[in-house]
């Protein structure tokens, strides 16, 4: 009798194991997605010091990216020549949008202009500067350095040059071993990059 008894507590026992792990299995961990962010006032100091507000416009074309950064997932480098796609951790919409905006948000602040859009809203003005980027790293290992490599050239707005082709090669530390991490340094190099763009028009508008 008695081990009958125990024969079923353990039964009950095994059984219950069962569900709980059956119910820990069904639990898969939660996506975590992010965006870039325009310049905080508070960290670059660039802004124009006149105090008068600028008419000129300024469209940010499709920004070019290799194909193995236009992913949902994040992308880090684990090597020299090894990529890690991030499972759970995702850009909230396209990365290369997400670049457009946040460089034309940059302008507005360093240029003090309201007309500055990024592709598709641009061809709603005419344009004055064309802005053409052509990315090729835009990436880095966690814990350590991301970097952004680009080609830029501005144009005006019948398409003829009015800035030559020039690299830029921007290096910024994570400052921690997280993705928003990642993401964070990500947009301090894109600041850096904007800033870049907005002396090449202060030279050529004179303003």
């Amino acid at each position: 009798m008695i081990q009958r008894i125990f024969a079923q507590a353990v039964a009950v026992t095994l059984g219950i194991a069962m569900l709980l792990q059956v119910g820990c299995a069904g639990r898969s961990k939660s996506s975590s997605f992010y965006v870039l962010s325009p310049v905080a006032d508070t960290e670059f100091g660039m802004k124009n010091t006149s105090g008068e507000s600028s008419d000129i416009s300024i469209g940010i074309s499709p920004v070019s990216l290799p194909k193995y950064l236009k992913k949902s997932q994040i992308v880090t480098r684990t090597g020299n020549n090894e990529l890690h796609l991030a499972e759970f951790d995702r850009w909230a919409g396209k990365i290369e949008e997400d670049i457009g905006s946040v460089i034309a948000e940059n302008l507005t602040y360093f240029l003090s202009t309201d007309n500055v859009l990024s592709y598709p809203s641009m061809e709603a003005i005419d344009l004055d500067y064309n802005v053409k980027l052509d990315i090729s790293r835009f990436d880095g290992s966690l814990g350590g350095q991301m970097e952004l490599v680009a080609r830029w050239a501005i144009f005006d707005g019948d398409g003829n040059s009015l800035y030559g082709v020039k690299a830029t090669h921007i290096i910024e530390p994570t400052k921690g071993g997280g993705y928003a991490d990642m993401v964070a340094a990500q947009s301090r190099a894109l600041a850096s990059l904007s800033r870049e763009l907005a002396d090449a028009i202060i030279q050529m508008s004179g303003k």
